[in-house]
């Protein structure tokens, strides 16, 4: 059995500047049985992803002109990752029994006066904001994964990044401005929609798969945070082993095209000109994995129109900053915070 932290809370809030960080925490004991449980079905979603990286066709490049089975190899697998991460992260969801994966049939409304205040840090303004979800919006956002634990009335909107470098600050901003935004509305999509538990609470987690960029402020958080997220002893560390097995194999794919490639500039069986330099050095160009990231279109639209939303910033939104908005006078409080473990 998977052991589930059961621990007692309040509705989650924006955390200090000075929230705790990850050192100092130990691997919960829990993991190795999580990666033994897991083990299957990782290796399933990984080999599924690993075809398809396989199954992707070189084109034409004069740039990359005799290596584009290499450029289509690494493309196709950073631009596969997000999803698989997103898969793996499910899959651990549903080892703690209290927690629903819903599946949204549409994304979740954006309203610009909520955004808006997102964006200028005004906390306790939006606080106060009630989003009717069928009122018209022109911006929406559906988030990887949406998570309700029944046992604390709890939603939690999951955004999973290969790498959050990849992104310059004012779209992270603007990507978690928007996923506020939406949890404005999430307890009316669940209650009208959906047959979910009734929530009181929801919190956005954006989750960086190599860490590099953590901040519990911002809500930017790693895989070894999956555990108090999820309750689940050991989350983190199976996702963890699931980038290991994947990162195997995509490296064993590379090295066969090198390989491949090499030969053939040898032998002499490529039928092109050697460039100059190129013979003696494939190292990977920096920056280009960053790159690859970027083009993915799920990413695209997740960070969404910036150009747009600083306008909003400056007042020229076409919905005024009261539009649509009530106060939660006629219901119970419901409290949208960045996921912090200060209070869980």
């Amino acid at each position: 059995m998977i052991a589930t932290r059961r621990q007692p809370g309040r509705g989650l809030s924006r955390p200090n500047s000075d929230a705790p960080t990850l050192g100092g925490v130990k691997t919960p004991t829990a993991a190795t049985t999580t990666l033994e449980e897991l083990r299957s079905d990782f290796e399933r979603i990984v080999s599924d992803t690993i075809a398809q990286v396989e199954a992707c066709p070189a084109k034409l490049d004069p740039t990359f002109e005799g290596y584009q089975p290499l450029l289509a190899a690494v493309r196709s697998a950073t631009s596969l990752e997000g999803a698989l991460l997103k898969r793996a992260i499910a899959l651990v969801v549903g080892k703690n029994p209290e927690l629903s994966l819903i599946h949204l049939e549409r994304p979740l409304p954006v309203h610009q006066a909520a955004k808006v205040l997102f964006l200028r840090d005004d906390w306790a303004r939006a606080s106060m904001i009630r989003r009717d979800a069928e009122a018209i919006a022109r911006d929406h956002y559906r988030p990887d994964l949406l998570v309700v634990d029944r046992a604390q009335q709890h939603a939690l909107l999951l955004d999973i990044k290969r790498t959050v470098a990849s992104y310059s600050p004012s779209a992270i901003v603007t990507l978690r401005s928007r996923m506020m935004a939406s949890a404005l509305a999430v307890r009316e999509v669940l209650k009208r929609k959906y047959d979910a538990p009734s929530v009181s609470r929801a919190s956005i987690a954006i989750i960086d798969a190599t860490g590099d960029s953590r901040s519990e402020a911002e809500g930017i958080l790693g895989f070894g945070d999956l555990d108090w997220l999820l309750r689940i002893d050991g989350a983190g560390r199976a996702i963890t082993h699931l980038r290991e097995l994947y990162g195997a194999k995509i490296r064993a794919i590379l090295q066969k095209h090198c390989e491949t490639i090499m030969g053939q500039r040898h032998k002499g069986r490529s039928g092109e000109k050697p460039q100059a330099g190129f013979e003696k050095e494939m190292g990977p160009t920096p920056g280009n994995e960053e790159q690859g990231e970027e083009l993915n279109p799920q990413a695209v639209d997740q960070v969404g129109d910036q150009e747009g939303i600083f306008e909003d910033i400056g007042g020229n939104s076409d919905e005024p900053a009261g539009a649509h908005a009530t106060t939660s006078s006629h219901s119970p409080a419901f409290a949208v915070g960045i996921a912090s473990r200060r209070t869980r």
